[in-house]
C-alpha cells in the first residue's frame, strides 16, 4: 500500500532542496504557455491581394537625346516599330535555312552537352 506520509516527505524534500530546479522549470513552463497563447491568439497575416499592374504607353514630353561618341553609330535607333510579319526582302536577308549537315552537327553538340550534364547523375 502507498505510504502517504513518505510521499509527502519526499515532496517536501524536493521543494526544500531543489529550489533552483523548480525556479527554472517554472520559468520554462511560463514561457511555454506564453508561446502557446501567442500562437493561438495572435492573428496570422492574411495575403494582401496585389493590384494589377497596368503599363501605360510612354508619352514623351520632349525629344529624346541620342548618346554622342565615337563608339555610337550616327544612325543609332532608340526604338523602332515592329511589324507582325517579315516581308519577302527581310526573309531573304535574315533567314537562313539550315542544311542537313548543320542539323546533324547541332544534334551532336546537344547530345554531348546533355551527356556532360548527366554523366555524374546516379
Amino acid at each position: 500500500m502507498i505510504d502517504f506520509s513518505e510521499l509527502g516527505e519526499n515532496i517536501r524534500d524536493f521543494f526544500s532542496q531543489g529550489k533552483k530546479a523548480i525556479l527554472i522549470s517554472s520559468i520554462l513552463g511560463i514561457f511555454f504557455i506564453a508561446a502557446l497563447f501567442a500562437i493561438i491568439f495572435i492573428p496570422q497575416k492574411k495575403a494582401v491581394p496585389s493590384a494589377a499592374f497596368k503599363s501605360e504607353p510612354l508619352q514623351a514630353d520632349q525629344e529624346l537625346l541620342l548618346p554622342q561618341g565615337v563608339s555610337i553609330p550616327q544612325e543609332y535607333a532608340v526604338s523602332r516599330q515592329t511589324e507582325d510579319k517579315w516581308n519577302e526582302a527581310q526573309v531573304r536577308e535574315w533567314l537562313t535555312l539550315p542544311d542537313e549537315s548543320a542539323v546533324k552537327k547541332l544534334s551532336a553538340s546537344n547530345d554531348s552537352l546533355i551527356k556532360s550534364i548527366t554523366e555524374a547523375a546516379p
